[in-house]
């Protein structure tokens, strides 16, 4: 089926890649910080028992900072390990992102050895990487939809947050029907809230 909004999620995507390969890594870890430091303050996190955190790619937006606030609430994180070749990813529950419970898989994702699978309906807080988003909740991943199939087996009032550089905000981000629309997108100069939906646009 011919996709229109195809070659300009293409062009989203080699426009943020040089942008943010163009950010130092000072600028990188600064905004990171403070992104992860205004996601951890909001409600949704501090009320959320069970929060899924994405593992950073080298030029995403960097979890560790979240993830430290969880284990030091008590809280339960868990992370994706992705099934390459069934286009699927499950959620595993980890304590620490150390190397001895991490490993590096072929396409250069850290991931779980091992740990207990968690169902999507336990999870309260997905939180979602990218390459662009906008601030109605729309988002441009990397071409894969693990997250938008993810996202559409969430319980209803689980909540789904893009994390991200504010450089990575744009006007409209071109989406298909396929996209499942984030709760809201928190990057390190601004938290944009939008309606809560589960449902596929």
């Amino acid at each position: 089926m011919n996709d229109p909004s195809h070659e300009a999620r293409a062009d989203v995507r080699a426009r943020m890649r040089a942008k943010l390969a163009a950010m130092s890594d000072e600028e990188r870890r600064h905004a990171s910080n403070t992104a992860c430091t205004r996601l951890v303050n909001l409600d949704v996190f501090r009320h959320a028992s069970v929060i899924l955190l994405y593992m950073p790619l080298e030029l995403e937006v960097d979890t560790t900072p979240a993830a430290i606030r969880c284990f030091q609430r008590g809280k339960t994180v868990c992370v994706p390990r992705v099934d390459w070749k069934r286009r699927d990813m499950n959620a595993v529950e980890v304590t620490t992102f150390d190397d001895h419970v991490m490993e590096t898989d072929e396409h250069g994702l850290r991931s779980p050895r091992g740990g207990r699978l968690l169902v999507p309906t336990s999870i309260d807080l997905v939180i979602v990487p990218g390459l662009a988003f906008d601030t109605h909740g729309n988002r441009v991943g990397r071409g894969g939809g693990y997250y938008d199939r993810f996202l559409s087996r969430l319980r209803r009032s689980a909540t789904s947050l893009g994390l991200a550089f504010d450089v990575q905000i744009i006007d409209e981000a071109p989406v298909s029907e396929r996209h499942v629309k984030l709760d809201g997108v928190v990057t390190d100069r601004r938290v944009s809230h939008v309606r809560r939906s589960r449902s596929r646009r």
